[in-house]
């Protein structure tokens, strides 16, 4: 195989030697991302076009207080939101779940927003132009404290192990139902009947709390940072709420007089009316598992959120400009790419790719390496009153699409 001309350069085994001498004491995710490196330099990228329609800049600053990286250099955060608009037709798009049943434009195409952030060499010809995305976990960023020893609050950098190999590093929202204090987050249209109506479907939540509280958002164990999906009424009539101590132990009944779709964090039992509230009488302790069976209204097309992964990072690789002749940060400047998620993103990571995600609307690959750090199983991202971040699915009488028989583009 002939030898890729940016290896020396860039990214080969001679330019990685001293970095790898420094760091003798890696991780294994610091080995396994320097594998992928090496990996990635057999290849070059071939240009695509990405469905980002336009991104807005809100701001470009220097990073680390303006720290220098070896022979890198300095760096700075480029913060902005990203557009985009996916056709519900296209065989890339129609596997996520009610994109028949979102709002569409004037083109017929479904639109979503997302925040990112970017972490690039303020000089990008010293980098190792190699595009590292993290898919962020609950709207937060990860990496620089995974990858990067001796990171902390005082020095977010560490020892910019990060930095020292040149990599750009990307974030973008995909969980459009956090809200703050969330940082990267995305907005998701939500589904209705054909004709407008609204769409309704049973929910079960399942919680439990590490402190004692009188009131519990209406949402998934594990999940945070989200307000749930609204109960269709306040009224709790016919509808049934249990307790046990452990997985398996039989549920026990708590009387409807006793609870309460309501807050009552300042206004004693029965508290004030929330749909998107529980309240419990003698309070929550941390000693119990609570089950909730519900019926929700409003379901976000949260499936979106594979399909931003997709065409932020496509955009950034491939792209120029925007429809708007909007300049892209990274334009040229990317030629490999990598993508990482960690514990609730690792699972969406393994998702993307089963779902066929790492192939762009113009049918290359997305991603040329992954790496999903404790994520064994796959996100509930992809059916309808999805949430995402919990680690069983939440019950809907809407049944998820089903995969149809496409290609997945694995790495």
């Amino acid at each position: 195989m002939a030898q890729n001309k940016y290896d020396n350069k860039h990214l080969g085994e001679e330019a990685l030697k001293p970095q790898l001498s420094t760091y003798a004491r890696l991780s294994r995710p610091r080995s396994l991302l320097l594998a992928g490196a090496s990996i990635l330099a057999l290849g070059l990228a071939q240009s695509a076009e990405a469905r980002v329609t336009s991104i807005s800049i809100s701001s470009v600053a220097p990073a680390y207080g303006s720290a220098f990286f070896g022979s890198v250099g300095g760096y700075e955060f480029v913060t902005g939101v990203a557009n985009g608009a996916v056709d519900p037709r296209d065989e890339h798009n129609e596997i996520i779940q009610d994109i028949e049943l979102a709002p569409r434009n004037a083109k017929g195409l479904v639109e979503y927003s997302t925040k990112f952030q970017i972490l690039k060499p303020v000089d990008e010809s010293k980098g190792n132009h190699m595009m590292l995305f993290e898919i962020v976990n609950r709207g937060n960023e990860l990496d620089p404290g995974f990858y990067n020893i001796g990171a902390t609050g005082a020095n977010p950098q560490g020892d910019g192990f990060l930095e020292k190999l040149g990599l750009t590093l990307v974030w973008a929202g995909w969980q459009a139902d956090l809200v703050p204090p969330a940082n990267i987050t995305m907005s998701a249209p939500i589904a209705h009947q054909r004709g407008g109506g609204t769409i309704t479907g049973t929910v079960r939540s399942e919680w439990t709390v590490s402190a004692p509280a009188s009131t519990q958002n209406i949402l998934a164990e594990s999940s945070s940072n989200t307000p749930g999906y609204a109960s269709v009424t306040t009224s709790n009539a016919g509808l049934t709420m249990t307790m046990r101590v452990h997985q398996n132990d039989p549920r026990t009944v708590i009387p409807n007089s006793d609870w309460a779709f309501a807050d009552c964090t300042t206004t004693p039992f029965p508290g004030l009316a929330n749909p998107q509230k529980v309240c419990l009488k003698s309070g929550f302790d941390t000693n119990h598992i609570y089950e909730l069976v519900y019926t929700a209204k409003d379901p976000i097309v949260m499936g979106l959120g594979l399909a931003a992964i997709r065409d932020v990072a496509s955009f950034f690789h491939h792209a120029a400009k925007d429809d708007n002749g909007t300049a892209n940060p990274l334009a040229g400047q990317v030629r490999h790419t990598l993508l990482n998620g960690i514990s609730q993103s690792g699972r969406l990571l393994r998702t993307y790719l089963d779902l066929g995600f790492n192939e762009d609307e113009g049918g290359r690959q997305v991603f040329e390496g992954m790496q999903p750090h404790i994520g064994s199983v796959r996100n509930y991202i992809n059916v309808r009153f999805s949430q995402p971040p919990a680690r069983r699915a939440a019950c809907s009488t809407a049944a998820a699409k089903p995969t149809p028989a496409r290609r997945s583009s694995t790495p």
